[in-house]
């Protein structure tokens, strides 16, 4: 007799449209928000940028246990455990908000020796705006908190419609905002920080509410309960502690290379920031998939389903290649009205061009196994081994890479890209390896 399967195809294309659609709409509120920010001046767009650099890092710390409790309630529910699952929801939930608030006190009480600490060197002109917005982000830690942690809830239960709904409102209020605040009112940065503040107390409580919901199969408990289960917080922390070290080494060597990047001409500068504009649109319909891997597999390897987990998965990289194989096309048959949007200088111009057609070719061939494939490792709980091959591959051959390719043999802004892809391929390699031998299923996390 064949055994029923968890995941029909037309249930996975139910959870796979709307988080298309709310990448896309995140990816196109993100576009709309820079051009508004614009409006500011020169002085304050700096300030943000050297902000956002501090936020990315700081919110990993918060942002990885949202993603891990999601795992672990994907696999309770997987097994059929909906007490369990609840439980590691409140906890997820006590844990971020804690965790975000012990960040974002001191960071609202130290901006000033922050800043002073990670960029001595700027005026007060970007020193004053900086530090009245990274007081006004800090504000809003808790709150973005429990929104990413909620919609990781959402999607481990595959309410993606829910999530979608949640962005596109939390996103567009947004974007409102900062154009009443920044263009109609003339409040330049305090408006840009309460607009922030305000669209995450928003998505925060959107997702809270559709998780009282006590018929949802991943809900929180009403009413709440404020105690702490050290059993749930180490499950959850087997999963979120290396992929929030994962996350961290590599954003600081993103930073790094930020920092080569900044050596070189103004034209390859401006060619790298649109380049990095440009690819974000190649990859929405593969990070759509990305989510939904890992609440599948999740669900997959937490009811004992080894083999359609990797059944399911090696599907969900088919579709990711195809969609990229979509995407890289579109982008390479209209390169250069696309770029010729961006209004750059015609050096400029031909750089992006060279980068975006080498990246269209490189994404279809190893974007999928290098950033797909550890999603269904990472969702069966081999944590460990997708942190320790991501972490030497971006050390080795992305940051070390990208200083001998990019400045020892004198490639520039181009070696950068090359040493990104270098570092795709060998993830790919310990990826694949890691797949095929199915050693990933062998793990246990509830």
């Amino acid at each position: 007799m064949t055994e029923t399967r968890l995941f029909a195809p037309k249930a996975i294309r139910r959870m796979l449209i709307p988080l298309v659609f709310e990448q896309l709409m995140i990816v196109l509120v993100g576009l709309v928000d820079t051009a508004l920010l614009s409006g500011v001046n020169q002085s304050s767009l700096a300030a943000f940028s050297l902000v956002d650099s501090i936020n990315q890092l700081l919110t990993q710390f918060f942002l990885a246990i949202g993603a891990g409790g999601a795992i672990i309630a994907a696999q309770y529910l997987g097994r059929e455990d909906r007490k369990g699952a609840e439980n590691t929801a409140n906890q997820a939930t006590l844990m971020v908000l804690a965790i975000s608030t012990l960040i974002a006190v001191p960071v609202m009480l130290l901006k000033t020796p922050i800043l002073q600490l990670l960029y001595p060197k700027i005026d007060m002109g970007i020193r004053q705006p900086a530090q009245q917005y990274l007081l006004l982000t800090a504000i809003s830690y808790p709150f973005f908190a429990l929104y990413n942690s909620g919609t990781s809830m959402l999607y481990a239960q595959g309410f993606s419609k829910l999530s979608m709904m949640t962005s596109i409102t939390m996103n567009t209020g947004k974007i409102l905002m900062n154009y009443v605040f920044i263009t109609m009112w003339k409040m330049d940065i305090q408006g840009a920080g309460l607009a922030t503040i305000l669209s995450r107390v928003i998505g925060a409580v959107m997702v809270t509410w559709f998780l009282m919901d006590q018929h949802a199969p991943i809900h929180y408990t009403r009413p709440f309960k404020l105690s702490f289960r050290w059993s749930a917080i180490k499950r959850i922390l087997t999963v979120a502690l290396p992929s929030g070290f994962e996350n961290i080494i590599f954003l600081t060597c993103k930073l790094i290379i930020g920092m080569m990047i900044a050596g070189y001409s103004g034209a390859m500068i401006a060619a790298n920031a649109a380049a990095n504009t440009i690819s974000t649109y190649i990859s929405v319909p593969a990070n759509a998939i990305n989510l939904v891997t890992i609440t599948i597999i999740s669900q997959c390897v937490g009811a004992g389903r080894g083999a359609e987990a990797k059944r399911i998965s090696k599907m969900l990289q088919y579709g990711t290649i195809a969609s990229l194989a979509v995407t890289s096309a579109l982008v390479a048959i209209f390169i250069n009205p696309i770029i010729g949007m961006l209004k750059l200088s015609p050096e400029a111009f031909e750089h992006t061009r060279q980068i975006m057609l080498v990246y269209c070719v490189m994404s279809v061939i190893i974007w999928t196994p290098a950033f797909g494939l550890p999603n269904s490792l990472r969702a069966a709980g081999d944590n460990r081994y997708v942190m320790y091959a991501a972490v030497f591959s971006v050390v080795v051959f992305r940051l070390l890479g990208s200083w001998v390719l990019g400045n020892l043999l004198g490639l520039q802004v181009h070696g950068i890209w090359y040493a990104m892809y270098l570092d795709w391929a060998v993830r790919s390699a310990f990826f694949i390896h890691r797949f095929r031998s199915g050693k990933w299923l062998l793990h246990r996390l509830v």
